[in-house]
């Protein structure tokens, strides 16, 4: 038997379903706060005299994990990080 649900009703379902699985508003934001207060960012700027490769950034996030920062967004983390490497070149 053929379901009744229109082809757009469909699309919705589908839609609403993945939103359900896949919520990232406030992702890590209190674990985000807590690091960028912690220090750790900058001490590794400073540490890596603004410039590191990316087994050091990799290693800055095994860092973050072990010491419980998450779930965080890396990705924010490395624009937290740009961030400190243009005020460590500004001084």
């Amino acid at each position: 038997m053929k379901s009744k649900r229109k082809k757009s009703d469909a699309g919705r379902a589908v839609c609403t379903n993945a939103e359900s699985k896949i919520s990232t508003s406030g992702f890590g934001k209190s674990d985000m706060e807590r690091l960028a207060k912690s220090g750790k960012l900058e001490d590794f700027v400073r540490r890596n005299n603004g410039s590191w490769d990316h087994q050091k950034w990799l290693t800055l996030c095994e860092e973050i994990s072990l010491e419980g920062y998450e779930p965080i967004d890396y990705d924010q983390v490395g624009i937290l990080i740009e961030q400190y490497k243009t005020v460590y070149f500004s001084n």
